[in-house]
């Protein structure tokens, strides 16, 4: 993952490799490739970028996603990639959930 053509952090063979702080990045990547940011700031705003790597090191995907912060209060949201990368996807579906001033974005891709 790359915020604005900076590198982030990445999953190789099930390990975290992190190329920022880690505390400064409140981020973390789960098995699955989704980026997880915590604690969101109006500063987490720009670009995204996912990179997916084929086994044999060649290119599979990249996708970017534009991430907007909008106001002063802290949330919790995810950017995540799409499911599948072997052939376009169609349009992902965004939900919302508020519990305790706690915010969750959830993409999903159904094919």
């Amino acid at each position: 993952w790359l915020r604005d053509r900076k590198k982030l952090l990445q999953i190789k063979d099930k390990k975290v490799k992190y190329y920022v702080n880690k505390d400064e990045c409140r981020c973390k990547i789960f098995l699955n490739g989704t980026l997880q940011i915590e604690q969101v700031v109006k500063e987490d705003s720009g670009k995204y970028t996912v990179t997916v790597y084929q086994r044999d090191g060649k290119l599979k995907a990249e996708e970017d996603t534009m991430f907007v912060v909008q106001g002063e209060n802290r949330h919790l949201r995810r950017a995540c990639p799409f499911s599948s990368f072997s052939e376009p996807v169609p349009q992902p579906i965004l939900s919302a959930e508020c519990t305790n001033k706690t915010v969750s974005v959830k993409c999903e891709v159904k094919q």
